[in-house]
């Protein structure tokens, strides 16, 4: 019986971002795509309404961004169920303080400012943010907005409601206290999650495998397909399932 891996997107992002990425590793896994995040005030609520989505059998969790937040509340209130998670481009305590890199706090709320003034002109310019520090990165976001306009945008209330998440969700005792087998992958050339998080994690959770791809900005699965998939289906491959 083949392995169940559930996809779940970054804040803003759908389903059809994932495109070859999620087509190679659907070869090997039973693949799960969450069109979106559902949209609610806490990530218990997001989390209740993923595993409403899914069947009884145990999974693995791959998450992009504000995804990877939510795979970490699953892990730990479903632990059960949950064989493994990959965190992709993902900061559990996605908002800088005194103690962890991040998005600086204004900066943040400037661009949740943004949003509320001109939603589609502020979710165009945060697509050109994944694409920054790429190598061709307008051959990138070509491909990045192409997809991202092959579905219709979330609503505003919905967009505002995942800010409210990563402003205020903090995952970091989360990632400390996981049991399960656990992995991230990030790009040197991150404009949303700094790149140094990275060991900052293997602190917080010295079970975590690390994977940095170069020169992949916010998008490692898209500027690098191939070598995301093998980098999950080792990971995958090497879980002995309970």
């Amino acid at each position: 019986m083949k392995k169940q891996l559930v996809l779940l997107p970054g804040w803003a992002m759908h389903s059809a971002m994932w495109g070859d990425f999620a087509t190679q590793l659907s070869q090997q896994y039973t693949l799960t795509l969450i069109e979106h995040l559902p949209s609610h005030d806490t990530l218990d609520e997001v989390g209740d309404s993923i595993m409403a989505m899914l069947h009884d059998e145990p999974f693995y969790l791959l998450g992009w961004s504000l995804g990877g937040n939510v795979a970490l509340n699953l892990a730990q209130r479903y632990s059960a169920r949950v064989q493994g998670v990959i965190l992709l481009a993902s900061n559990p305590c996605f908002v800088a303080n005194d103690t962890w890199m991040g998005m600086p706090l204004v900066m943040f709320r400037a661009f949740a400012q943004q949003i509320q003034i001109d939603a589609n002109a502020t979710l165009q310019r945060f697509l050109a943010v994944q694409c920054q520090g790429i190598v061709r990165g307008d051959e990138q976001l070509e491909k990045l907005n192409a997809r991202f306009a092959s579905k219709e945008a979330m609503s505003l209330n919905d967009l505002m409601q995942g800010l409210s998440l990563l402003e205020n969700d903090d995952l970091r005792d989360t990632l400390a206290n996981l049991t399960c087998p656990i992995m991230a992958i990030l790009s040197d050339s991150d404009r949303l999650v700094p790149v140094e998080i990275g060991q900052a994690m293997q602190v917080l959770q010295p079970n975590l495998q690390l994977h940095l791809i170069e020169g992949a900005g916010h998008i490692p699965f898209l500027v690098d397909t191939q070598g995301c998939v093998n980098i999950v289906r080792a990971f995958i491959d090497g879980i002995r399932e309970n």
